[in-house]
Protein backbone atom coordinates (compact mmCIF):
# COMPACT_ATOMS: atom_id res chain seq x y z
CA UNK A 1 0.00 0.00 0.00
CA UNK A 2 0.98 3.47 -0.75
CA UNK A 3 0.97 6.81 1.01
CA UNK A 4 2.52 10.20 0.45
CA UNK A 5 4.35 11.87 3.18
CA UNK A 6 5.97 15.42 3.11
CA UNK A 7 9.62 15.61 3.67
CA UNK A 8 11.62 18.76 5.24
CA UNK A 9 11.19 20.61 1.61
CA UNK A 10 6.84 19.36 1.75
CA UNK A 11 8.25 17.50 -1.03
CA UNK A 12 5.45 14.34 -1.49
CA UNK A 13 7.19 10.77 -0.92
CA UNK A 14 5.71 7.63 -1.51
CA UNK A 15 5.85 5.18 1.67
CA UNK A 16 4.76 1.72 1.16
CA UNK A 17 3.30 -0.03 4.38
CA UNK A 18 2.94 -4.12 4.50
CA UNK A 19 -0.22 -4.33 6.55
CA UNK A 20 -1.30 -7.91 8.47
CA UNK A 21 -3.78 -8.45 10.24
CA UNK A 22 -2.89 -11.08 13.06
CA UNK A 23 -5.46 -11.01 15.78
CA UNK A 24 -9.24 -9.50 15.57
CA UNK A 25 -12.37 -9.56 18.45
CA UNK A 26 -15.24 -7.62 17.76
CA UNK A 27 -17.09 -6.18 20.42
CA UNK A 28 -20.82 -5.87 20.81
CA UNK A 29 -20.33 -2.00 20.22
CA UNK A 30 -18.98 -3.07 16.79
CA UNK A 31 -15.50 -2.27 17.42
CA UNK A 32 -12.68 -4.72 16.75
CA UNK A 33 -9.44 -5.13 18.90
CA UNK A 34 -6.63 -5.97 16.49
CA UNK A 35 -3.23 -6.92 16.47
CA UNK A 36 -1.45 -6.31 13.44
CA UNK A 37 1.98 -5.87 12.05
CA UNK A 38 3.10 -3.17 9.53
CA UNK A 39 6.50 -2.95 7.82
CA UNK A 40 7.49 -5.79 10.34
CA UNK A 41 6.30 -3.98 13.86
CA UNK A 42 3.98 -5.65 15.68
CA UNK A 43 1.28 -3.59 17.29
CA UNK A 44 -0.73 -5.28 19.96
CA UNK A 45 -4.22 -3.73 21.17
CA UNK A 46 -5.28 -1.38 17.96
CA UNK A 47 -8.90 -0.48 17.79
CA UNK A 48 -10.98 -0.48 14.14
CA UNK A 49 -13.95 1.66 15.58
CA UNK A 50 -16.64 3.76 12.85
CA UNK A 51 -16.10 7.44 12.93
CA UNK A 52 -18.61 10.29 11.80
CA UNK A 53 -16.27 10.35 8.57
CA UNK A 54 -15.92 6.26 8.05
CA UNK A 55 -14.06 3.61 9.53
CA UNK A 56 -10.30 4.80 11.99
CA UNK A 57 -7.88 3.12 13.52
CA UNK A 58 -7.51 3.95 17.40
CA UNK A 59 -3.78 3.03 18.44
CA UNK A 60 -2.79 1.95 21.62
CA UNK A 61 -2.48 4.42 24.50
CA UNK A 62 -1.59 5.49 28.14
CA UNK A 63 -3.09 7.62 30.75
CA UNK A 64 -0.72 10.53 31.74
CA UNK A 65 0.02 12.30 35.27
CA UNK A 66 -2.37 14.79 33.64
CA UNK A 67 -5.33 12.31 33.48
CA UNK A 68 -4.72 12.81 29.64
CA UNK A 69 -4.43 9.66 27.33
CA UNK A 70 -1.16 9.48 25.06
CA UNK A 71 -1.09 7.14 22.42
CA UNK A 72 2.31 5.56 22.57
CA UNK A 73 2.38 3.84 18.84
CA UNK A 74 1.43 5.65 15.55
CA UNK A 75 1.51 4.94 12.08
CA UNK A 76 -0.37 7.36 9.42
CA UNK A 77 -2.61 5.62 7.39
CA UNK A 78 -4.49 6.39 3.99
CA UNK A 79 -7.73 5.14 3.08
CA UNK A 80 -6.49 2.67 1.23
CA UNK A 81 -4.70 1.19 4.19
CA UNK A 82 -8.16 1.38 6.05
CA UNK A 83 -9.57 -0.78 3.45
CA UNK A 84 -7.35 -3.21 3.71
CA UNK A 85 -7.67 -3.88 7.27
CA UNK A 86 -11.36 -4.02 7.34
CA UNK A 87 -10.88 -6.49 4.25
CA UNK A 88 -8.40 -8.88 6.09
CA UNK A 89 -10.63 -8.60 9.66
CA UNK A 90 -14.21 -9.49 8.00
CA UNK A 91 -11.22 -13.18 6.65
CA UNK A 92 -10.41 -13.62 9.85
Amino acid sequence: MEIKTKNKKNEEKAMNHVIKVNRAHQFDDGSVAIDLDVNGVSIYNAVLREGKNGMFVSWPSRKGKDDKYYSHVFVKLSETDIKSIIEQVEEL
